[in-house]
């Protein structure tokens, strides 16, 4: 089999291997890119009183956090993250549900609760939604096998003007030797 004939039935099949895994970063990525702009995915960070040092005890802070329904009863270590936002003068409280409070760190006073759809992408593009092994097994491959598609596709891309500058050298050369 001619290399060039091989090369675009790596192309092929790989094509196919990888096309959901593909469409799924993709989509993912998308939604990740907008997170910023689109208040569905991500709420905006609240402005709290003033960017100056925190005036509320860390008690009060989860206090005020845990002052809603859905996150009632949280204790410090049952929240995925807490994000302090000195120069918002605020404090995100996240939790694995996917919700998002944020406190202001001067009053105490609730800014926010809303329900935070970036991490759900985020686990979606990097695999860890289905579990470490969709990561490791399926999408690292899936990668691997793209770079592949790249470099065969560049081949593919570059192999017939390299092919016609070619015949244009043999043509030439041609001409001149049936010339002398």
């Amino acid at each position: 089999m001619k290399f060039t004939k091989l090369n675009r039935t790596i192309h092929n099949w790989i094509s196919i291997f990888i096309a959901l895994p593909l469409l799924l970063v993709i989509v993912s990525g998308m939604f990740l890119l907008l997170k910023k702009d689109v208040e569905w995915i991500q709420p905006p960070s609240v402005r709290g009183v003033s960017d100056a040092t925190p005036m509320v005890s860390h008690d009060q802070l989860l206090a005020a956090a845990t002052s809603v329904e859905q996150t009632k009863g949280l204790k410090w270590s049952e929240f995925d993250r807490i994000d302090y936002k000195v120069d918002r003068g605020m404090v995100k409280f996240m939790t694995l549900e996917g919700w998002e409070v944020q406190v202001d760190t001067t009053n105490g006073a609730l800014l926010s609760v809303k329900e935070r759809r970036s991490d759900f992408f985020e686990k979606l593009h990097d695999g860890t939604y289905f579990g470490d092994w969709v990561k490791y097994y399926i999408l690292i491959p899936s990668a691997i096998c793209l770079f592949t598609l790249w470099m065969t596709g560049l081949y593919m891309f570059i192999y017939p003007y390299v092919k016609r500058a070619s015949n244009k050298k043999n043509k030439k050369l041609k001409a001149q030797t049936q010339r002398t």
